[in-house]
Formats: structure tokens, C-alpha cells, sequence
């Protein structure tokens, strides 16, 4: 597992390398609905994607330090594809939105495939995640019930 803390520690650094920069800093977006006035930045998902990484990264790397059962590989390299899926949809779809003309509605219509995609991937890679974690935990209790 710790290939997989690396992987998601290394996509974690370069997207926190790409906020830092500002290669997407020219786009922004104002949306007003209902009243409400939200303004979004592409270098908001890709903080909140890079902050996320990191994270999986530090999880994958302490279950592979403290836990004496092996995690699934299979499900762990599902998990970093779905969440580079996400990943990349939510910074076209960022980038999409932030260039694009939000007065036209109509014309804005394309952005529920990647938002519904990158959400799908989101949360697939979640349950994942917790599938490989449980499996892992039922792993452990039953070494250590039969150590004793």
C-alpha cells in the first residue's frame, strides 16, 4: 500500500503545484441564483482535490505502517482512478464553467455530464475505500482473534 500513498502524495503535489501557480487563476465565475451570489474559482477545486490526495496519501501510508493486515491492491488502484477521474472532470468542468458565458443558460447544459461523472467517481472511490477498509479490519480482528 505504500505505492498507492506515493501515488496519491505525488497527484496531491502537483495539484497543489498547479493552485500555486495560478495557471487557472484567469478564470473566475459569478453566479447569481435566487438572490445568492456565489463566486467560484477554479483553484478552489483543485486546492480541495490536492488537500483530499494529500490525505489519502497519509491514510494509505499510516494502514500500511500500523496495520498488520494487507489492504486490497485491486480496490486501492480503483480508488486512485476513480479519484483521478474526479479529479480531472472537476478541473475541465472548473476551467469549462469559468471560461464559458454563464447569461446563456441553454448553452451551459454540457457541465451536468462532467459534474454527475466526477461526483459518480467521487463517491465510488469513497465506498472503495471503505469496502478495502473494512475488509481490512475484519482481516485484522480475525488474526490477532486466532494469535490468541
Amino acid at each position: 500500500m505504500m505505492r498507492l500513498a506515493k501515488l496519491f502524495g505525488v497527484l496531491g503535489v502537483i495539484l497543489a503545484a498547479a493552485a500555486a501557480s495560478g495557471a487557472v487563476r484567469l478564470l473566475h465565475l459569478d453566479i447569481h441564483v435566487h438572490e445568492t451570489y456565489f463566486a467560484f474559482s477554479p483553484n478552489l477545486v483543485l486546492w480541495f482535490c490536492s488537500l483530499t490526495s494529500i490525505n489519502f496519501a497519509i491514510l494509505y501510508w499510516a494502514a500500511d505502517k500500523f496495520a498488520p493486515a494487507r489492504w486490497s491492491r485491486a480496490l486501492g488502484f480503483a480508488h486512485f482512478v476513480l479519484f483521478s477521474l474526479f479529479t480531472v472532470l472537476f478541473t475541465v468542468l472548473a476551467i469549462g464553467v469559468g471560461g464559458g458565458n454563464s447569461a446563456h443558460p441553454e448553452a451551459m447544459r454540457w457541465i451536468v455530464i462532467p459534474w454527475f461523472l466526477g461526483i459518480l467517481s467521487f463517491v465510488l472511490g469513497l465506498a472503495l475505500f471503505f469496502v478495502n477498509l473494512t475488509l481490512t479490519l475484519i482481516r485484522t480482528a480475525r488474526a490477532r482473534l486466532t494469535a490468541h
